[in-house]
């Protein structure tokens, strides 16, 4: 863990939530913990998508290539979001618990960012629409969980 970048941990959490989406129903011992990591590893990540209060989301970069980090973070934070719509009616209930309560998670983190006063600008504006698109995606995944919101 401690030789990827945060954006490296997410893509590799993307890939195997993906996978444990995709392949769960053969092996679902074998898929609740893939499932459970990349989720710690989307919520862990929430504040990274978002970029630092107050400032241009975009100032995070590579150092190597000069890439936006928040950017990258959160094309798989959204790919992980609609991977997980794909978790099908055949899936156990423990599987679809899994999500709903790490979703929950999310929800909150999205919740305590909307309350968040004070901080107006440009840079307010599009981390709103950022959290707006990160809400929008995890209840569509919820609903389509038949999970409580």
């Amino acid at each position: 863990r401690n030789f990827l970048t945060a954006s490296e941990r997410l893509a590799v959490a993307d890939a195997s939530l993906r996978i444990a989406t995709a392949h769960g129903y053969r092996n679902e011992s074998l898929a609740q913990p893939l499932l459970y990591s990349s989720l710690s590893v989307l919520i862990s990540s929430f504040f990274l998508v978002l970029g630092p209060v107050g400032v241009a989301v975009n100032v995070l970069c590579e150092k190597e290539t000069g890439e936006d980090i928040t950017q990258k973070c959160r094309k798989s934070t959204l790919r992980m979001l609609n991977a997980l719509q794909n978790i099908s009616s055949s899936k156990s209930d423990v599987l679809k618990n899994e999500v709903a309560i790490g979703l929950g998670k999310l929800i909150t983190h999205c919740k305590s960012e909307g309350v968040m006063g004070g901080v107006t600008g440009v840079a307010a504006k599009r981390r709103k629409v950022v959290v707006k698109e990160i809400w929008d995606a995890t209840i569509r995944v919820m609903n389509t969980l038949g999970a409580q919101i």
